[in-house]
């Protein structure tokens, strides 16, 4: 029983956020040899005969593939898999270490390489395959990400039990997972059958912002060899249109998404959207001019239009807007707001 980590064993925590972060986003191309002998271990995990193994250039591609054969193959056997392999090892590992111990490498490693992978990128990848798939077969496909193995994108839960075996030597309680440690850092998402297992090559491009969240403005965020594609912005999925083509006033008027709205809005520019938008001037004085946009489902857009201090290079004075908090009433408090000051305290004497 091991009651207790380490000092040694807890510095290894951001090793294994590192590597496993890593495993989740890899953009590599699949290592197909190592994904192959990982499937085979997995089904032997389960008391399974090897699989004839099909790779797919993403994971659409191996829903769609599936419903083509649907027919002619046996239902998926995952939950056996994952009940064989799971809960076999969550016993094991659970009865050689104290929950508290459970609990340290919970927190420090399977949580965050959850929250870089799982969040950012296989809610987008799950959501958009399950959307495509539907809107392009149907409903006898859709439940195909429900059966699927998530490869490179089960790094979150996989890190975990990585940990227990490198670190604390358990490797006899977690020679089940073997298989998916394998697959996991080498391929993408696996669609196990009885006699057939469908396997996708990894995500070949991923761009995201600096939380972590998914994100281009000038085109897809995430994309298969196979141009199966996830548009977003700040880890907010958007219609490729949205990126793709200049967005028109009307369309974010009507848009009835709220964070989708907030996309396009930041697209077609804040301060172009107040004015264009027929925006009210609700207060001006001698710091500038205080607008309000009101917005149906979501907080106002305020926004305080001043002078640039500084002359342009021909000599004239730019204007430009600042976005403030809604509650914000008058010109001067805006202005203070963005010095981090309240009206009362902000009395330049000279602006530069």
């Amino acid at each position: 029983m091991i009651t207790e980590l380490t000092d040694a064993q807890k510095a290894r925590f951001p090793e294994f956020v590192e590597r496993w972060s890593s495993i989740g986003l890899s953009t590599e191309l699949a290592n197909r040899p190592r994904a192959e002998a990982g499937i085979v271990l997995a089904y032997k995990a389960a008391n399974l005969p090897p699989p004839r193994i099909v790779w797919t250039t993403s994971p659409l591609a191996s829903g769609l593939g599936r419903a083509v054969l649907r027919a002619s193959v046996r239902a998926s056997v995952w939950d056996s898999v994952r009940a064989s392999v799971g809960d076999s090892v969550r016993a094991s590992v659970g009865d050689s270490v104290r929950a508290s111990v459970w609990a340290s490498v919970w927190a420090s490693v399977w949580a965050s390489v959850r929250d870089s992978v799982r969040a950012s990128v296989w809610d987008s990848v799950w959501a958009s395959v399950r959307a495509s798939v539907w809107d392009s077969v149907g409903d006898s496909v859709g439940d195909s990400v429900g059966d699927s193995g998530y490869g490179q994108h089960d790094a979150g839960w996989l890190s975990f039990y990585s940990f227990f075996r490198e670190v604390c030597g358990l490797k006899t309680e977690t020679e089940p997972l073997t298989g998916l440690f394998e697959i996991s850092q080498s391929a993408g998402w696996f669609l196990p059958h009885e006699k057939i297992c469908w396997i996708s090559e990894r995500h070949n491009a991923l761009l995201r912002d600096e939380s972590g969240g998914l994100h281009n403005l000038n085109g897809p965020a995430l994309t298969y060899p196979d141009d199966f594609s996830i548009y977003a912005v700040h880890g907010v999925r958007v219609p490729a249109k949205i990126i793709e083509k200049p967005i028109a006033l009307s369309e974010i008027d009507i848009e009835q998404n709220v964070e989708i709205r907030r996309v396009m809005i930041e697209k077609y520019g804040q301060d172009r959207y107040l004015l264009d938008s027929g925006a009210e001037m609700i207060h001006v004085d001698g710091y500038g001019e205080l607008w309000r946009k009101n917005q149906q489902g979501d907080e106002p857009i305020v926004m305080v239009k001043v002078v640039n201090s500084t002359p342009e290079p021909d000599g004239q004075y730019k204007d430009y807007f600042l976005r403030v908090p809604p509650q914000i009433e008058t010109a001067e408090q805006a202005v203070a707001w963005s010095f981090g000051m309240d009206a009362g305290e902000y009395a330049p004497e000279k602006e530069t």
